[in-house]
């Protein structure tokens, strides 16, 4: 059954048309990124899964661009954490390779600031394995050596969030 899933995931992934940043709809592209990922988190939130593998596709392919990334990593609050962590969670099962190191990176920042710091380099190592070069999880890589609290993660979406959510929303 999950293979199945993966294989049909893996076909509409492929239908997904990447961002072409030479091309005037690189924004539009990046909204309908964010805003595809706040419909995934409502219907995760909703049902505890997302039975549109369309959406789930067009997310996946989406948080490899750095604003729906950033974008995504900033939705994170003291009210939705537990949510979201599950989210990523699920989401990782179903992931095929090529599209794990951001959503990995993702889970990982959310695990280190709940406190969960081993499952926190683990998911690290699942996105380095995915992509050996993957800017975030490295950076989180040092984050974390270097020992910065959890609660630092809070402090940078503060600062961060409304600077994506400009960039993406105000023209």
């Amino acid at each position: 059954m999950t293979e199945l899933l993966d294989i049909e995931l893996t076909q509409l992934i492929e239908l997904v048309e990447e961002i072409d940043y030479e091309g005037s709809d690189y924004l539009f592209k990046q909204r309908a990124g964010a805003l595809a990922f706040n419909d995934l988190v409502e219907a995760f939130a909703r049902d505890g899964i997302c039975k549109d593998k369309s959406l789930i596709a067009l997310v996946l392919v989406r948080l490899r661009d750095l604003q729906v990334r950033d974008y995504a990593m900033g939705i994170t609050s003291n009210e939705n954490i537990e949510t979201l962590w599950e989210m990523w969670r699920w989401l990782l099962q179903i992931t095929p390779a090529g599209y794990v190191a951001p959503a990995a990176s993702l889970f990982s920042a959310v695990s280190y600031e709940k406190g969960e710091l081993a499952l926190a380099s683990k998911s690290l190592d699942k996105s380095l394995t995915d992509d050996p070069r993957y800017p975030l999880a490295l950076l989180l890589r040092r984050v974390y050596a270097a020992g910065w609290p959890p609660e630092s993660f809070m402090a940078m979406r503060k600062d961060l969030h409304p600077k994506v959510c400009a960039a993406l929303f105000n023209e």
